[in-house]
């Protein structure tokens, strides 16, 4: 006889509704609903496949759901999908792509996508080195409360001129999130 989950256990389990269901069933049943298009789905079924919870780490299928999900305007993907590309996480490493869906999940508010944009921008990967832009994403990301953001930010401070600082803060005040629903 199976003994009773604990109370810890019965809230760490997954639930769909107000069923719980077993990590089996909730890979089984993200897939079906990654298939349907669903892009939360798809992110969280890469995200999966991308940390090797519950199932074998795969690379290529980590990718797939990102790039259907990212396609949908869904930033947490696009984020997840420049860290692959910047990493070489299946597939070549290529900076432009890095560039393209960091910038992609950073123009929607995504604040790691914000640091991890604006630390191109600093160090000059896949676009042209500009410390007042890195400063910009890294105001934005700072104050979205992201901790990278406000320490890359006081890195770039000691870069820039006044001038610099003042026109990133500036830049940063001017800027609004472009809001595309995920569909």
């Amino acid at each position: 006889m199976k003994p009773e989950p604990t109370q810890i256990e019965q809230e760490a389990q997954p639930t769909i509704g107000t069923h719980n269901v077993d990590q089996g069933d909730y890979v089984a049943t993200l897939a079906t609903f990654a298939e349907w298009g669903d892009a939360k789905a798809q992110h969280n079924l890469a995200a999966i496949f991308l940390e090797g919870v519950e199932v074998a780490q795969d690379y290529a299928q980590a990718l797939h759901w990102h790039t259907l999900a990212a396609k949908q305007n869904f930033a947490l993907s696009q984020h997840d999908l420049g860290t692959m590309y910047l990493e070489g996480l299946g597939v070549a490493p290529d900076i432009g792509q890095a560039v393209y869906w960091f910038t992609k999940a950073a123009e929607q508010g995504d604040a790691k996508a914000q640091s991890n944009l604006g630390i191109l921008y600093a160090t000059g990967q896949g676009v042209d080195e500009n410390v007042v832009e890195a400063a910009k994403w890294f105001h934005l990301s700072a104050a979205s409360g992201l901790l990278d953001g406000v320490e890359n930010l006081q890195i770039a401070k000691e870069e820039m001129t006044p001038e610099q600082a003042t026109e990133a803060e500036k830049l940063a005040k001017e800027w609004s999130p472009k809001t595309e629903e995920a569909k």
